[in-house]
């Protein structure tokens, strides 16, 4: 349609804009919203739930490797890592090569709660995929796995 029909250049009331940034903005935004909503169910935050997985190696990490896994800033991270710390499911312990820095370990209750949390997020992801279609989500996934892995 031309201007006439006054359908050229809109764009729906819910997106502004097909621009890259935009769409993984709008998109990133709706699904931590759908995730947090799941997890606020069971008392986490999708930021801590991040961190619990982070965590679930069994060397523990660094902060450092901790604020560059989650790209949060270093306080943030710090306060999540206290919360953790409080709650009995993470602990700290001094680095074995220096002992200046520290690394933060999963604890056993932090195993236990991450599976919980690990659990939930599945079922929502598993129904998320049978709304968009598990072929659609697959290949988002792939693309945005080799967005992920490039530097831009």
């Amino acid at each position: 349609m031309g201007p006439a029909g006054g359908a050229v250049g809109k764009t729906s009331p819910a997106r502004e804009s097909d621009d890259l940034v935009e769409l993984l903005t709008v998109t990133q935004r709706r699904l931590a919203r759908g995730v947090a909503a799941v997890l606020a169910e069971d008392g986490a935050t999708l930021d801590g739930y991040r961190l619990l997985r982070a965590l679930s190696g069994a060397a523990g990490r660094s902060m450092g490797e901790l604020v560059a896994t989650l790209h949060l800033p270093a306080p943030t991270l710090t306060r999540l890592v206290d919360g953790a710390v409080d709650a009995a499911l993470a602990y700290r312990l001094p680095d074995p090569r220096d002992g200046r820095k520290v690394v933060v370990h999963l604890s056993d209750l932090g195993r236990t709660r991450l599976a919980r949390l690990e659990a939930l997020v599945s079922a929502h992801e598993s129904a998320l995929a049978v709304s968009l279609g598990r072929d659609r989500v697959a290949a988002l996934i792939r693309a945005l796995a080799d967005l992920a892995a490039t530097e831009v």
